[in-house]
């Protein structure tokens, strides 16, 4: 790796513009905001939701493929690899039961929305990795 890159993939994002950290800080707060919704009280009974769990699995294991992609090749437009490989089947999942889920209760409304961040963040992610592939690994201002 590039020694004149920042020491870690949260030193780079630092470097970032403003509405880049904005944009990261929004994907952020989306994913973790699941955890609220794992644990819910349905009939007398509490019950755990899989769907929220999904989310937190998948946003920790593709942050920590992120760092690890960010060691082997910098700071390059693979990066956004990990969520097409992690996000991407949660996503569709979710995706796949949203007229299930409704948009009438909290976590409704709550999904949706990460429909919404999730989806944006893929598509940016799969423009990304094809220009790394096609020859275009720099990423933005870099």
């Amino acid at each position: 790796m590039n020694e004149d890159l920042p020491a870690n993939l949260n030193a780079a994002i630092a470097t970032e513009p403003a509405w880049l950290q904005s944009w990261v800080a929004v994907l952020i707060i989306v994913n973790l905001a699941s955890i609220l919704f794992v644990v819910w009280r349905d009939a007398g009974r509490w019950r755990v939701r899989l769907e929220p769990l999904a989310i937190l699995m998948s946003f920790f294991v593709a942050a920590a493929a992120m760092g690890w992609i960010y060691e082997q090749f910098g700071y390059v437009r693979l990066l956004g690899l990990a969520h097409l490989v992690f996000w991407g089947p949660v996503f569709g999942w979710i995706l796949y039961r949203r007229a299930e889920i409704g948009t009438t209760s909290l976590f409704g409304k709550y999904a949706h929305v990460y429909l919404v961040i999730a989806g944006i963040s893929l598509v940016i992610d799969s423009i990304d990795v094809l220009r790394y592939l096609v020859g275009d690994g720099q990423l933005l201002n870099r």
